[in-house]
């Protein structure tokens, strides 16, 4: 009786013994699960994706500023102003040391939803027309902002609109008020810094701005630029 002779074969170990129709059958499965893993990365990337940019658009803007780093800004272009602390004082009582700057820039500070003025201590960020005192400001400076102040001989209405043109719409950590008493026109102040102007120098504000917002020990930055 002749041998009979086995055909060769290329079907893998796995598909021996499986009819073609069924070979079809779990291509087609193990095509379908790709596809359903495909679908689920996908998916998966965009949830991730959009997770990224809302936080990017809800976490503080310091996260991307050169800011980042946080605390006092000991260097920068301008000489950091001596430390007169951070101390809490109850409003009308005296302070137990005077401000080394004027206006100041760290110092005791009034803590307070009710001042003398009816006022909160932060004061809420925005313009103001009445004086504000250093026992508010400083603790507006200790929570990051920027203030804005003038002081002119006669009205200055150029330098007030000058001055207000630099805020953003949302004035958040910028204070602007009159400061009587000044050495010059114009005082920009951050904690633990300053600068004097007898005119509104757009450049060299936002030079300050850029290097000294939100460097404060209580630092709360939003990028208005």
């Amino acid at each position: 009786m002749a041998d009979i002779k086995r055909k060769a074969t290329t079907r893998p170990d796995s598909h021996r013994g499986m009819t073609k129709g069924q070979i079809r059958e779990e291509r087609r499965k193990r095509s379908k699960a790709r596809a359903r893993r495909k679908r689920s990365l996908i998916m998966f990337g965009g949830i991730l994706f959009a997770i990224v940019f809302i936080a990017a658009l809800v976490l503080p803007s310091n996260f991307n500023s050169q800011n980042t780093g946080g605390g006092v800004h000991s260097g920068g272009h301008i000489k950091i102003d001596p430390d007169d602390g951070r101390g809490h004082i109850i409003p009308n009582e005296p302070r137990t040391k005077e401000y080394s700057v004027i206006p100041a820039t760290s110092g005791e500070h009034w803590a307070s939803s009710t001042t003398p003025l009816g006022i909160p201590s932060p004061a809420r960020w925005g313009r103001y027309e009445a004086v504000i005192p250093d026992e508010i400001l400083v603790h507006n400076l200790e929570h990051g902002g920027i203030g804005f102040h003038y002081d002119c001989e006669d009205e200055c209405p150029e330098i007030v609109a000058g001055l207000d043109d630099l805020i953003p719409r949302n004035p958040s950590q910028y204070i602007m008020s009159p400061y009587p008493g000044l050495p010059s026109k114009i005082a920009i102040t951050a904690w633990r810094h300053h600068i004097y102007l007898d005119k509104v120098d757009v450049d060299e504000i936002l030079k300050f701005i850029e290097e000294y917002q939100d460097r404060a020990p209580e630092q709360v930055y939003q990028n208005p630029y």
